[in-house]
């Protein structure tokens, strides 16, 4: 068994190993490169396995029903199994017995990156041998020699950012170099291998930090834009932005130790005088858990831009330039800016953490309801207490449960998966219209849900508690017209919080409750008109956030 990381020479040393065994000639470990076993390219006493394609019992016993064939050329026949941790566990069973009693003329080669996820009892009956992560030295030196033979123009900082971003992989690396050239018009600079891999350069990287010290909210968020817009990889921007941070502790505590191994301590050494150690400790922190809630969201961009909000506020409890509202205060702040209609820039200067702070919970889910939303604790309970609901009648409650559930009904009546994945990817157009000062407050309401079934008109979406759940159903004509501009398409839509949702996945997977088309025999627009008053002007203010 060959285990270790991706990109280090597993599948190419088995296949190497491979031809040595049955080479001919075979000289101090070295295979001569003349005989048949050597020259012949299609050598069928070769196997090479796909496990991640070819992973169920079927394809193994016929494995097994074709080891008993002796080999055409050398004295084994060996059998490539890569990827092996992807096989199922009835084709780990069919395999242990042919791993238990194998023929003498032949050799099994297990490659993987996961050897944690294979049966022990297969394990047992290897031979193991770890592959490690190959040095960014080494991964220059070979870079340098290919680079030579091609008679490549590369700057050596340029092959030294390869090296550390390929992570010890070797293909990695190489496939890096390969994208470079055929990018570059010129001579390959640091800048073209931070381009097409959509990272940060170092000096990118200080000013966002930076920014991020002295609180200029405006000058980063002009910056993720511009990143977004040149394509750049949020989740590789936010592990370069703990890199840079793990540096400048370096700098700060082990200098001479961190000379040694970065030659541009310069860059680390400026800014390290500006921010404390536990604020760097707290700023890690913070962005380490919004990486792990990265990988579990399409809206990445708006993940980062609320951990900078949450970073820039670990010291004092200002938000933007000034001081938080107290929660006491809200409903006279909402009253005085009824008739207001706030700028675009006011949006982003005065109430920074209110448009930052909502987090997407989008998934792009295999099966209806595979994975419940997945929202801040923190956040959602602050919203809980801070939102403001509507006054409405008992009767259109009343009203509002009968639509929910007949939306529902045929939602998942017409439901389509390619339609939901289909909507989900489109998720991310809902940001852009954040600062939309027309639709910005029902853009969050939607943005804070999880939608989690679709057909080609009605979509549904989930909240983790009722009140957000009421909000979004008590402003449905509004939050209709805003997913109406932002698609470019009308839908019907309805909310339910997670708890209902659990026991109408449980029924519509089961296939216990059969689902029709109901159509709708009411205006859900002349509901609500006729039930508000002139207080909450139609929906119109009711949703701020402080």
């Amino acid at each position: 068994m060959f285990a270790g990381p991706r990109g280090t020479g597993k599948t190419s040393i088995a296949k190497i190993f491979a031809r040595m065994v049955n080479c001919e000639k075979l000289e101090n470990g070295v295979p001569c490169g003349k005989c048949v076993s050597c020259i012949e390219q299609n050598n069928s006493d070769i196997v090479e396995i796909d496990a991640a394609s070819n992973n169920g019992v079927d394809e193994i016993r016929e494995l097994r029903s074709k080891v008993s064939l002796v080999p055409s050329y050398g004295k084994y026949k060996v059998y490539i199994i890569d990827e092996v941790h992807m096989l199922t566990t009835g084709a780990f069973n069919a395999l242990l017995k042919t791993l238990e009693e194998p023929p003498s003329h032949i050799i099994f080669i297990l490659a993987t990156t996961d050897p944690h996820k294979i049966p022990e009892t297969i394990l047992s009956r290897c031979q193991r041998l770890d592959f490690k992560k190959i040095n960014d030295e080494s991964i220059v030196n070979r870079l340098k020699e290919i680079v030579k033979l091609e008679n490549i123009e590369v700057d050596e900082e340029a092959l030294k950012e390869i090296a550390r971003l390929s992570d010890g992989g070797m293909r990695d690396s190489i496939g890096m170099l390969d994208q470079a050239v055929a990018y570059s018009t010129g001579k390959i600079t640091p800048k073209d291998i931070h381009d097409i891999n959509g990272t940060l350069t170092a000096e990118e990287l200080k000013a966002l930090i930076e920014d991020i010290a002295h609180k200029n909210i405006k000058e980063i968020l002009q910056k993720l834009d511009f990143f977004n817009a040149k394509g750049k990889n949020f989740v590789k921007t936010t592990e370069e932005i703990i890199t840079f941070m793990r540096n400048i502790i370096l700098c700060q505590n082990a200098e001479e130790y961190f000379k040694s191994i970065n030659n541009n301590i310069e860059i680390y050494k400026n800014i390290s005088q500006e921010i404390d150690l536990n604020t760097i400790l707290t700023y890690i922190e913070i962005l380490n858990n919004t990486l792990i809630e990265m990988k579990t969201t399409i809206n990445t961009k708006l993940l980062l831009e609320l951990a900078i909000i949450k970073m820039m506020n670990i010291n004092n409890n200002e938000v933007i330039g000034e001081k938080n509202k107290n929660v006491e205060n809200f409903s006279e702040n909402i009253v005085s800016k009824q008739n207001e209609k706030p700028t675009a820039k006011e949006i982003v200067e005065n109430k920074g953490d209110n448009q930052l702070n909502k987090t997407n919970q989008t998934e792009k889910e295999n099966e209806i309801v595979e994975k419940e939303a997945t929202t801040d604790e923190s956040l959602m309970e602050t919203k809980k207490q801070d939102l403001p609901v509507a006054k409405i009648s008992d009767d259109v409650k009343e009203k509002l449960e009968n639509i929910k559930n007949i939306r529902i009904n045929n939602t998942l009546s017409q439901f389509s998966k390619k339609h939901l994945l289909d909507l989900i990817n489109k998720m991310n157009n809902f940001n852009d219209y954040l600062l939309d000062s027309d639709i910005n407050n029902y853009i969050e309401i939607i943005l804070d849900g999880a939608l989690k079934a679709a057909s080609e008109t009605n979509m549904i979406f989930v909240y983790k508690n009722e009140r957000t759940t009421n909000l979004f159903n008590e402003n449905i004509p509004n939050i209709e017209k805003a997913i109406s501009k932002v698609l470019k398409s009308d839908y019907k839509v309805i909310a339910t919080d997670i708890n209902s949702w659990d026991k109408i996945k449980q029924e519509f997977n089961s296939k216990r409750k059969k689902y029709e088309y109901i159509e709708e025999d009411f205006d859900i627009e002349k509901l609500f008109s006729n039930e508000i008053n002139g207080e909450f002007n139609e929906f119109e203010d009711i949703i701020e956030y402080n």
